[in-house]
């Protein structure tokens, strides 16, 4: 089985029939073949058409609504702004609130987009952030037992529970620190500087105080460190490319603007 293969079984692994009958433009048979050929998922998606039928599902005629995963919708904003990059020159990075720079080297981003485990990581990434875990933990401290909540965009406290898990629970918690850590930079970045800034995120880094965006992509790459092969070695080595084209997703899709790549849609 070679890599594309690979990750198209991922896909069908998330895809519901549902979203296998909309890639299939509402044909019952055609839906077989991509169950039993998920790669081909992949090439319908890379169809601009396609992605945007997933990406601007309305009411149909019959007043029922088409339910996709949420799985399917962000592998098609991934895939449609993979696609818009092709051709750049240069996109829009963020610098400060409301402040977006041209980068001259969308055709390196382009190339990194183009990785379908790339997209895939990404997409899955933005999936699993549609519905938020929490729970509590019990620690001992000098004072005793004591309860301590937690959920998955709060990084302090997520970083707390290495310690509370066993050794081989670790890569789990660390590569839930790491997504989280890309999905804040790229997707909420003024949340993440309003509730992360100062020392706090420096502590998790082992840094210096810096631009939380910065911080939160070193925070990624040494979460991802301890995670192994489960995370595509170019987005463990490259956080901020990572960062940086969700970015783009979040601008496009998630929160349109108007923006440089929304001009191409």
């Amino acid at each position: 089985m070679d890599a594309r293969e690979a990750v198209g079984r991922r896909y069908g692994e998330h895809l519901t029939d549902r979203d296998l009958l909309a890639l299939a433009d509402g044909e019952p048979d055609r839906v077989a073949p991509l169950r039993r050929r998920p790669e081909l998922v992949l090439d319908l998606l890379d169809r601009p058409a396609v992605a945007d039928a997933v990406l601007t599902a309305r009411r149909d005629e019959n007043g029922r609504f088409r339910h996709v995963s949420p799985f399917l919708v962000f592998a098609a904003a991934v895939h449609r702004t993979s696609r818009a990059l092709v051709g750049r020159l240069h996109t829009p990075d963020r610098t400060a609130p409301r402040t977006r720079v041209p980068i001259f080297d969308a055709p390196v981003l382009a190339a990194f987009a183009d990785d379908p485990e790339h997209r895939l990581h990404l997409a899955e990434l933005l999936a699993s952030y549609s519905r938020l875990t929490s729970g509590v933990v019990w620690r001992r401290d000098e004072w005793g037992r004591r309860r301590e909540r937690w959920d998955e965009l709060d990084l302090p406290a997520l970083a707390r529970l290495l310690g509370a898990v066993p050794a081989d629970q670790q890569p789990g918690v660390w590569r839930r620190i790491g997504d989280g850590a890309l999905f804040l930079a790229g997707v909420f970045p003024e949340h993440a500087e309003r509730t992360l800034g100062g020392p706090r995120l420096a502590r998790l880094t082992g840094a210096g105080e810096g631009p939380v965006t910065e911080l939160l992509e070193q925070l990624a790459g040494r979460a991802y460190a301890h995670v192994g092969g489960a995370v595509p070695a170019g987005v463990a080595e490259s956080p901020q490319m990572a960062r940086r084209f969700l970015a783009l997703v979040a601008e496009r899709h998630l929160f349109p603007s108007g923006g440089l790549l929304a001009a191409g849609r």
